[in-house]
């Protein structure tokens, strides 16, 4: 397990001196005396802080090391599974029979501290939770945009964040129920005198972190489940599988040795514990002896023992003895667990050398084939430039070898990296997102094609503005479709010389529209203006200005109907008859007058100058009109191109 922030750093350390407190087997030598707690330190919150602890320790020797798919997986995982609760079972135990060695001064504050320094402690886990969880979402934002050798990693990992998250959620449920009973308890408590302890705290706080554990205490009348089967992926012989079998393996080597390293600490922590105890039970077989020996030998001055005192010293020694056992029981568990995992790591260690070893020779006969295609590659680019004349030829041969090469070396990359059909469609898939990825502006042009040619799609000819160009259709491919560019004053548009080409995939953009005449039609509308003197006889001008535009646009009415009526069949139903429109309009300049006309595109220029030349030698031969207009009109199109 990596440590992943200083916080998370603090927190494994006080888990671990915290997991100390219980273990099992007595070395030989403990230690400096100096570093030993005394009998009087063996405090409540001591206790529960070891309880916590080994709770800790029990979940990471369930959840922590992931198995590598080998046959003994499952007995190692079971084996260290039973030995983490038999732990568990005797820290529980002990810490049970420890209550009449707990200080009965003070209790209040004790409980006190040790209420402050649960919820600096929920504060704790619910930080570093925060932190894994921000670490998550950075991870999963990663991983569709990572590339394909670095994607296995990063979900590994955050496979990996995922259950060390899991793992502060639990404990910090746990926590914070205990917090809530504590505080329950003690708002009853505050009804009672302020300077009567709660006799029951202690031992209401240990079955509350036994409630925590259902599957240790709960369910021993219960049929034991059956031990989970380790899955035997065999062995790959693919290059990606060996190299994912390694990077398995070598996570779960390290997740075993930090394992190994917090149940050292946790063993040699018991035994700093056992050691007071120890040196208090030698005291008291002393002190009986001594008791024996004066009643024995009576000496004069002195009282005789009596039943009262040997019973005294029979109930420390046991009481002694109650906390004692439990503890040699954890630590002779917590040896076998440690054995246990020793042996564990023994076995996938071997199968990490052999994979490894596997590897190394894989790669060298990729590299030797490789080396020997490059080889006849080279040969083969020799012998046809010396024995090959014809320019042509030549080049027709070095076109045969570049694609037999490559289909070899793909070949050779195929059958050395992957093993499985699953693992080869896996690869082709890769492939192919490579490929839809490298090629998405082609494929969408490809697909846009289908509707350029649809119902409304482009036709040679057209009239079209896209991406603010406007031109007719010159070419429509699968790819690109070409316009012939058109430019002028927004009413005469004629052709620039230049050819524009669009992607087809400019189609599936939001931001660039594109606009074009309805099949089988050829208008548009302009605009005829006016502006008008405010004191001049404005519906004289309205009227001639209508009157002439009507003359005129009935030399073109026809063939506009004609388009008015295609256009209500293919849409199926009815448009305002297209006709000219004459309407006054207030605007910032002053009053204008206007009568909007629809034209050809084929004769708009035509039309437009007989229009302007008409409504000047009227203006000019009639003074009327002459003071109700102010400057000459003007024309412009009605619909920006």
């Amino acid at each position: 397990m990596r440590f992943q922030s200083p916080l998370h750093l603090r927190s494994c350390v006080n888990l671990i001196l915290i997991a100390a407190f219980f273990s099992l087997s007595w070395p030989a030598n403990v230690g400096a005396q100096d570093k030993t707690p005394a009998a009087s330190s063996l405090d409540e919150q001591q206790i529960l802080r070891h309880l916590n602890s080994v709770i800790t320790w029990y979940h990471k020797m369930k959840t922590q090391v992931q198995a590598v798919g080998l046959p003994t997986d499952a007995l190692y995982q079971a084996n260290a599974t039973r030995l983490a609760g038999e732990v568990v079972s005797f820290a529980f135990e002990s810490a049970e029979k420890a209550a009449p060695f707990l200080p009965s001064e003070n209790v209040q504050a004790s409980t006190a501290t040790l209420r402050q320094k649960l919820a600096k402690r929920i504060q704790d886990i619910a930080a570093h939770n925060a932190q894994l969880q921000t670490q998550i979402d950075q991870l999963n934002s990663k991983i569709p945009s990572a590339p394909r050798r670095n994607k296995q990693a990063l979900i590994d990992q955050r496979d990996r964040l995922t259950g060390e998250l899991d793992l502060g959620n639990s404990m910090f449920n746990s926590l914070s129920q205990l917090t809530k009973i504590s505080e329950q308890k003690n708002a009853k408590a505050g009804k009672n005198s302020a300077n009567q302890p709660d006799p029951n705290g202690f031992a209401a706080s240990v079955a509350q972190l036994k409630s925590t554990l259902p599957e240790i205490f709960d369910n021993k009348n219960q049929p034991a489940a059956a031990p989970v089967q380790a899955q035997n992926l065999g062995s790959p012989s693919g290059l990606i599988g060996q190299l994912r079998r390694l990077y398995d393996q070598s996570m779960s080597l390290r997740q075993i040795d930090t394992l190994t390293l917090e149940t050292n600490q946790l063993l040699e922590f018991v035994n700093s514990i056992r050691l007071p105890l120890r040196d208090q039970m030698i005291a008291t077989s002393v002190q009986g002896d001594a008791l024996s020996a004066a009643a024995d030998n009576p000496q004069p001055g002195h009282p005789m023992p009596t039943k009262q005192d040997f019973d005294t010293l029979a109930a420390r020694f046991d009481q002694l003895a109650a906390v004692e056992v439990p503890l040699s029981h954890e630590a002779t568990a917590l040896n076998e667990t440690k054995a246990n995992l020793v042996d564990w790591r023994s076995s996938i260690a071997r199968e990490y050398g052999s994979i490894l070893r596997s590897v190394f020779i894989r790669v060298a006969v990729i590299l030797g084939v490789l080396g020997f295609l490059f080889l006849v590659s080279e040969l083969w680019k020799r012998m046809a430039f010396r024995y090959i004349a014809d320019t042509r030829r030549r080049r027709q041969f070095l076109v045969i070898r570049r694609f037999v090469i490559g289909f070899l070396m793909g070949l050779v990359f195929i059958l050395g990296f992957v093993s499985e059909f699953s693992a080869l469609a896996t690869f082709a898939g890769f492939i192919t997102a490579g490929l839809a990825v490298g090629l998405q502006t082609i494929l969408l042009s490809v697909a846009a094609y289908f509707f350029l040619i649809g119902r409304y799609g482009l036709r040679v000819g057209d009239r079209i503005s896209i991406s603010g160009v406007t031109g007719d259709v010159v070419d429509v491919g699968i790819i690109r479709f070409y316009l012939l560019e058109l430019a002028g004053t927004g009413i005469d548009l004629q052709p620039t010389g230049r050819v524009v080409a669009f992607a087809n995939s400019v189609l599936f953009q939001a931001t660039t529209p594109m606009f074009r005449q309805v099949p089988g039609t050829d208008y548009t509308w302009h605009e005829i203006v006016v502006t008008l003197q405010p004191a001049g006889n404005h519906k004289l001008v309205e009227d001639t200005m209508i009157q002439l535009v009507q003359r005129i646009f009935e030399k073109y009415q026809p063939a506009l109907d004609r388009q008015q009526r295609s256009i209500e069949q293919r849409f199926e139903m009815p448009f305002i008859p297209m006709k000219p429109r004459a309407q006054m309009q207030l605007t910032s300049t002053g009053l204008e007058a206007i009568v909007r006309y629809p034209v050809s595109l084929q004769h708009n220029v035509d039309a437009d100058d007989e229009i302007t030349r008409q409504l000047i030698e009227l203006i000019a031969g009639n003074k009327e009109l002459q003071a109700a207009v102010e400057g000459l009109p003007k024309i412009r199109a009605a619909i920006p191109s």
